[in-house]
């Protein structure tokens, strides 16, 4: 992708920020434009593509919970909107559970996301200048990436879960619908509280392509996304792209892989993924350099789908050091 410049928009006079723009490529023989929405750029080759059928994130209003509530109910199962309440309701519950009121019943613990959050809390020790996430989704990671770096960018397909967690690593209040049954709601509020964080930027974009400049990231994340996307090897190619020399990997992945998501020829192999991720990093096959693994554990990762159920996942952590 090319460098792109802002053509339309104008700075937000308390924050500086874009809140509605429209970027385009500075090269004469693209010219190709992105559209800014709600301060968040999108960036993909393909928008059509990448937005799909969630233009409705793209353009929705602010509603109430009781409003939303309303429109999920209406159906079906399937519909974008219902869809994107449901997807909310799991991951900011999981993410944020520590910071929401009421607390959030069925199987699952409060904070699901409580564990690898840990791991990322215990790199502050070590500060970077560039983090990045790629699938930062409602953004409770990129909120601990930013706590050891100058800069955090997160990166994530949804522009839904961008939305909200722009909000809430502003350090403002969000109310969501918490899931009971089928396409039922309750209203719940997260209350990030010192979660603020000023050195974070958010992109909608792709991160089997993404449109960051390779090897400009000190410390580069993936949660939870490696069985998530349909290139895995595509995906930990742009891990590595985008890591500099001397910089540290962090990854978790339950490898709970599915065949209408990730292809079969793309998939790590054998009954033992943790191993050959470990085997492909350390011998640096098909990668820009070799990696030395720094730490890795099993952790538990709990998602609540409504108030009886939840899932539950063994997920591998792993984290290295790209060699020069």
């Amino acid at each position: 992708m090319h460098t792109v410049a802002l053509v339309v928009g104008v700075p937000d006079a308390q924050t500086g920020e874009i809140e509605e723009g429209v970027l385009a490529c500075v090269n004469p023989a693209c010219g190709k434009r992105y559209p800014i929405v709600a301060g968040i750029p999108i960036l993909a080759r393909d928008l059509a593509a990448l937005l799909g059928n969630q233009m409705v994130a793209v353009v929705e209003s602010d509603l109430s919970q009781p409003v939303a509530a309303v429109l999920a109910e209406a159906g079906p199962d399937g519909a974008t909107y219902p869809r994107l309440m449901e997807t909310l309701s799991i991951y900011l519950d999981a993410q944020w559970g520590d910071r929401v009121e009421p607390a959030s019943d069925g199987p699952a613990p409060q904070f699901g996301f409580a564990a690898i959050a840990g791991r990322i809390t215990a790199r502050s020790e070590a500060p970077v200048g560039r983090a990045l996430e790629l699938g930062c989704s409602v953004g409770r990671g990129l909120a601990e990436l930013a706590r050891s770096s100058d800069l955090a960018v997160g990166l994530d397909t949804n522009f839904g879960a961008l939305r909200r967690a722009r909000r809430l690593l502003a350090g403002k209040q969000l109310t969501y619908g918490r899931r009971t049954a089928g396409r039922h709601y309750r209203v719940a509020t997260i209350r990030p509280g010192d979660r603020a964080a000023s050195n974070v930027a958010l992109v909608c974009g792709d991160a089997l392509d993404p449109p960051l400049t390779p090897g400009s990231f000190a410390r580069v994340a993936a949660f939870n996304l490696l069985d998530a996307v349909s290139h895995p090897r595509g995906l930990l190619s742009a891990l590595d792209g985008l890591c500099e020399p001397g910089g540290e990997l962090m990854m978790t992945s339950p490898y709970s892989w599915e065949s209408h998501v990730s292809h079969e020829d793309e998939r790590l192999p054998g009954s033992d993924p943790a191993a050959a991720l470990r085997k492909l990093l350390e011998s640096g096959e098909g990668l820009e350099a070799p990696y030395a693994l720094q730490d890795e554990a099993t952790l538990r990762w709990w998602l609540r789908r409504d108030t009886r159920s939840a899932v539950v996942y063994d997920t591998h952590y792993l984290r290295a050091q790209k060699r020069f």
